[in-house]
């Protein structure tokens, strides 16, 4: 019998918001709010209507590049981002610089130069790196969406929505890289042509409470964007607006809508791939680490009840069994309810179950029986063997004795 020394564990997972408090009144033409940990919508407006992105674009450039390149690796900036429309770092033509000042100067000042330059170098041009940003964006679920250039420039077939663009921010969340870059408020900037020092225009930075990204845009036909990310303990939120009146108001809705997930939402992480979840004592092994096959998180309303609880269940094959072999599951109640569950693996190798008196004699008495019938095969076999060379000696005498041949003779 296997002893389990108990682990219960806090989750994270996400509950269709139904039962949360009044939302925020916003001014955005559409917004969303999503838990960054499940990838769940906590709050939207319009979410699926094609907007203009503006500079929010950079979010996928970004991440593109990061997938892409090294940031040691050196672009030389070509005839094109010198000329490019709205805001820039100023590069020349010629200028080499690395794609990591570049993704500052992207996310940072904006630049579309900058942009522009990266686009170039990963995506041969402009509309190479285009449809590497469309299949990017299919690839992560943003079903909505079609992007013409790295930077957010105006044209009808660049489009996105603040579902979309919610998801293509969570994902580029994931790398620690860009959320460092996007995190950073100020930094130098060393070109050839101009210095100065880059300050981070998504004020969200300067005056909100664990604030750490994302980035802000403007278009006369956008309007103002903005991408908003905050952190507070082990929960983390991103809130997107589009087409708002002004960078006041879309700063101010990306707060309240942040405002109102912390409030009225706990985030929980059940479960992470690899870690932990149960030890449990077997025949042979004192201590077996069992650990979770996968991630599992969940967002449950911030009521103040008890946090969700995992209960394991272990139904283990026969064994031996190779680490990282399926042997049960850990299942997560939150106020009585199943809200996720989680496959476990042992982290150790685990021998054949100890041979009980009853399983030797079970043993011993399927040997003495296979050991029986084979004896009994063998004698029948001898026997059959004996029969027929009799047959044939008597047979080879009656011939070699110039016995006459029969039709029914038995040697025929």
């Amino acid at each position: 019998m296997a002893f389990i020394a108990a682990v219960l564990f806090m989750s994270t997972m996400i509950l269709a918001p139904v039962w949360a408090g009044e939302p925020p009144q916003i001014t955005a033409r559409a917004a969303v709010l999503m838990d960054m940990a499940t990838g769940k919508i906590l709050f939207a407006h319009n979410p699926d209507m094609r907007m203009a992105p503006a500079s929010t674009t950079k979010i996928l450039t970004a991440l593109i590049a990061l997938e892409l390149g090294n940031l040691d690796d050196r672009i030389t900036v070509g005839p094109n981002p010198p000329r490019v429309e709205g805001t820039r770092v100023y590069l020349v033509e010629g200028e080499t610089v690395t794609l990591k000042d570049l993704l500052y100067g992207m996310m940072l000042n904006s630049g579309n130069d900058a942009a522009l330059a990266v686009a170039e170098h990963y995506g041969g041009s402009q509309e190479g790196f285009a449809r590497l940003m469309n299949k990017k964006a299919g690839e992560l679920g943003a079903q909505h969406s079609h992007f013409v250039n790295p930077s957010g420039l105006s044209d009808p077939d660049h489009y996105t929505t603040a579902r979309d663009l919610a998801v293509i921010a969570r994902a580029a969340m994931q790398n620690p890289t860009f959320r460092e870059i996007v995190a950073t408020k100020t930094r130098p900037w060393r070109g050839k042509e101009w210095e100065s020092v880059l300050i981070n225009q998504n004020r969200l930075l300067w005056h909100y409470e664990g604030a750490d990204g994302i980035k802000n845009g403007y278009t006369s036909e956008a309007n103002f964007t903005l991408v908003g990310s905050a952190t507070r303990g082990d929960q983390s939120l991103i809130a997107v607006v589009l087409d708002e009146p002004s960078s006041h108001a879309a700063e101010q809705d990306v707060q309240d809508l942040l405002d109102y997930g912390f409030r009225e939402f706990r985030s929980y992480v059940l479960a992470r791939k690899g870690e932990i979840l149960a030890t449990v004592g077997l025949e042979k092994v004192k201590n077996l680490e069992l650990v979770a096959a996968d991630n599992l998180a969940v967002v449950c309303k911030n009521d103040g009840s008890t946090p969700p609880k995992g209960q394991l269940q272990l139904f283990l094959p026969e064994r031996p069994l190779q680490v990282g072999t399926v042997v049960g599951k850990m299942t997560f109640r939150h106020n009585g309810e199943v809200i996720g569950e989680v496959e476990v693996v042992n982290r150790q190798p685990i021998p054949a179950r100890p041979l009980t008196p009853g399983d030797w004699w079970l043993r011993i008495s399927l040997a003495l029986v296979i050991t029986y019938f084979i004896s009994r095969a063998a004698r029948v076999l001898r026997l059959r063997k004996r029969k027929f060379a009799f047959r044939r000696r008597n047979c080879e005498i009656y011939f070699r004795d110039g016995a006459p041949w029969r039709q029914d003779h038995p040697c025929r």
